[in-house]
């Protein structure tokens, strides 16, 4: 089973430059990311397709209708962090202050504690892996944060690609990790599973990478936000300036739908077991521990 996973958190919850972006937070009612997860749970709906959508604490605070949403859809609800902050910028008690916040918010719609985490923009690497022994020991199953592939903002291209159990400073911890799956040819390493890079890669490509993923034993993992799969409104293409928006490339509504019925996809609640089953132990970092 492939893995289906959704990121949520408005269009101007950006780590590039914010400068356009003061103070949205606080105006938003988030109408229109609630209007865009409607459709998407639609699009699940009709083809019978289970998610797991990491949601943004903050977002859970001021919109408790969207995580009660998707609990209702039968979809996992797993958190985002709390607002979209650089995990890379925190220290070990700055994120744990925000994680008590999330995870505040998470238990007033569900009752219950979260499987799963993933850091806004993927932003855990080899310098703060001391994330993943807190979440450990907060009680989380898995976390999914790791991108091995190294762009001018984030990355961590010495971590494997597959599910795994971090071995550091000689201590297997009991959460799972499920990085992004990357393709090597050569010396690249390519991207290809969800965001900007499903929108460039044709879909025939993008099937041929999942294959040869599945094909060497380990899930494909895709991801994608709200509006990724959908153009944006006039007034956020002129707030986007950063050049970076021009390479969507229109609508992938139907490449997305197309991706939906070529394979079986599902949460990773739903795969959990069979994940742990199958991942080995692999060293990753150095000094890593919380100092």
């Amino acid at each position: 089973m492939n893995l289906l996973t959704f990121d949520v958190e408005d269009w101007y919850h950006t780590n590039f430059p914010r400068t356009d972006f003061a103070g949205y937070d606080r105006r938003e009612d988030h109408q229109g990311l609630a209007l865009r997860l409607e459709d998407l749970l639609a699009l699940c709906r009709e083809k019978g397709v289970k998610a797991t959508f990491f949601v943004l604490g903050r977002l859970l605070e001021k919109r408790p209708d969207l995580g009660e949403r998707i609990v209702e859809e039968g979809h996992e609800l797993a958190l985002h962090g709390y607002e979209h902050d650089l995990l890379t910028e925190m220290s070990p008690d700055r994120f744990q202050e925000e994680l008590e916040k999330a995870l505040k918010a998470f238990r007033r719609i569900t009752g219950a504690f979260p499987l799963g985490f993933r850091a806004p923009s993927w932003s855990v690497n080899g310098t703060n892996l001391w994330v993943l022994e807190i979440l450990e020991r907060y009680g989380f199953a898995y976390d999914s944060s790791l991108f091995p592939v190294k762009n001018f903002l984030y990355g961590f291209p010495e971590a494997p690609n597959h599910p795994f159990f971090p071995l550091l400073e000689g201590k297997v911890l009991r959460l799972l990790e499920i990085p992004v799956p990357v393709r090597r040819i050569g010396p690249l390493r390519l991207a290809y599973s969800g965001g900007i890079f499903f929108s460039l890669w044709p879909l025939w490509m993008i099937r041929l990478f999942s294959e040869a993923t599945t094909d060497q034993g380990g899930p494909c993992l895709f991801y994608f936000h709200p509006w990724d799969l959908w153009k944006r409104s006039a007034r956020q293409t002129r707030q986007l300036k950063a050049r970076w928006i021009n390479l969507h490339l229109g609508d992938t509504l139907d490449k997305f739908r197309r991706l939906l019925d070529a394979y079986p996809l599902g949460s990773i609640a739903g795969s959990l077991d069979a994940l742990k089953e199958k991942a080995g132990v692999e060293r990753i970092g150095g000094d890593s521990h919380e100092g």
